[in-house]
């Protein structure tokens, strides 16, 4: 997705975003995101506010307007979530102006000290958003099945798969037809769980980008944080003992057979994008998923 500038912005866009935010002294583009057609920190006498969003024609504006519903209704009762400032809807165009905090993406690397905090705000948010504070949101079993990956590789690409995954297909693609059972609940969940997306100052984290939530149950974000532990050099009995402690891991419904499932179908869901849609950035993530599902499969 080609990014504007804060310079290519209709006119009377940057007008409207001014008078929510005061005229903006300098424009700062975010060193990630890919999902924005504008994002930037704008910085103003005021302060600094960080603003993305899109034209009304792009696919993903129904995403953004999915972001700014849901951080809406998490406001100021949810202190681990930015802030929603304002929206502007102008020119043909979504923004979204939201709180800037301070802080660096996560470090998962073993020994870092970002982990048990990143581990304690996804306990705190599992409890503090179940049940789902925001009404109407689409259960994340509906895109875990829309997304199921073990069929459609088998299907379109074998010859992608390897020597394992063709030994343990058939239980791969069971699992995979296991999730819509096992992932109805009523909490809100982030589902996109990665290092780009918690902000870390000293002990203080912050969870942002909520436009890919969903409800489910309480376990499926610190679940998510498995195979990216493992992704950085942990061993994956070490990386599900990490996050074993937390609120949603604790949950009745984080049984083992539950988690399985749950660790097969990312594993698919994942190798699925690699092959859709090649990119590096998603290397490291199907490198964890394919370990961690491995651990558990060798160890039921």
């Amino acid at each position: 997705m080609h990014r504007r500038s804060w310079e290519e912005l209709p006119t009377a866009l940057r007008r409207a975003v001014e008078t929510e935010c005061g005229p903006v002294l300098r424009a700062e583009a975010p060193s990630a995101g890919r999902n924005s057609t504008f994002a930037a920190f704008l910085h103003t006498a005021a302060g600094t506010v960080f603003v993305k969003g899109v034209p009304d024609y792009e696919r993903l504006v129904s995403v953004h307007e999915h972001e700014i519903q849901i951080n809406s209704r998490l406001g100021d009762a949810v202190r681990d979530v930015p802030r929603l400032l304002w929206t502007v809807h102008s020119e043909g165009w979504l923004l979204a102006g939201y709180e800037t905090v301070p802080g660096e993406h996560a470090d998962f690397t073993p020994g870092s000290p970002d982990v048990p905090a990143v581990v304690d705000v996804l306990s705190r948010l599992a409890q503090q958003l179940t049940p789902s504070p925001a009404p109407g949101v689409s259960p994340l079993r509906k895109r875990y099945a829309r997304l199921a990956g073990w069929q459609w590789l088998a299907d379109n690409h074998a010859n992608q798969l390897d020597a394992w995954e063709k030994q343990h297909l058939d239980l791969l693609i069971h699992l995979d037809n296991e999730v819509p059972s096992i992932l109805p609940g009523y909490s809100l969940v982030h589902s996109d769980i990665h290092q780009l997306n918690l902000l870390v100052h000293g002990d203080q984290v912050r969870l942002i980008d909520w436009a890919w939530s969903r409800t489910g149950p309480p376990w499926v974000d610190a679940a998510l944080l498995v195979p990216r532990l493992i992704a950085e050099g942990r061993e994956p009995a070490e990386a599900e003992h990490l996050v074993s402690g937390t609120w949603g891991m604790q949950h009745t419904s984080a049984t083992p057979d539950a988690i399985s499932a749950f660790a097969a179908t990312i594993y698919g869901q994942w190798h699925r994008l690699a092959v859709e849609y090649p990119s590096p950035h998603r290397e490291a993530a199907v490198r964890g998923a394919r370990r961690w599902i491995q651990h558990r499969l060798s160890s039921s």
